[in-house]
């Protein structure tokens, strides 16, 4: 589903990240309306294009980082999706919503850029840290 703008799957959805390729759904197979409810909010106050958003979920990176729009769609939805609240990562929701990283992922990303005063900085680093994470936890041959 898309508004034009933005396109992003990720709330109460199992997402698989395997080496570069994202893959979104629910257990049932099908989109979450709930994630697609938070997109369309946050892309009301945080426009950007989708090409942002879907190069973000293939590498963790937003194309455009002078301009902190992206940064602060991306704290809108992490905050808003439950994901983040008061700097601190929900644990559970992220173990389930971005399976297959690690726990122990909450506590490297979670101090990410703490002293940063602006939110929207600083909600991408940790967002970012968490995908590269993923990424990392899913390719890495090592991985158990």
């Amino acid at each position: 589903m898309s508004n034009g703008n933005v396109f992003v799957m990720l709330p109460l959805t199992i997402i698989l990240l395997y080496c570069g390729i994202m893959v979104s759904a629910q257990a049932n197979g099908s989109v979450s309306s709930e994630g697609m409810d938070v997109a369309h909010i946050c892309n009301n106050s945080f426009s950007i294009p989708s090409d942002y958003i879907v190069q973000f979920n293939r590498n963790g990176d937003l194309p455009e980082i002078v301009d902190k729009t992206g940064m602060c769609f991306i704290r809108c939805y992490f905050e808003k999706a439950g994901l983040l609240k008061n700097w601190q990562l929900n644990k559970g929701l992220i173990m389930q919503t971005m399976w297959p990283i690690k726990a122990d992922s909450i506590a490297i990303c979670e101090p990410e850029a703490k002293q940063e005063m602006n939110a929207c900085v600083r909600s991408y680093a940790i967002a970012k840290c968490l995908m590269k994470r993923g990424f990392q936890d899913t390719c890495n041959d090592t991985v158990a």
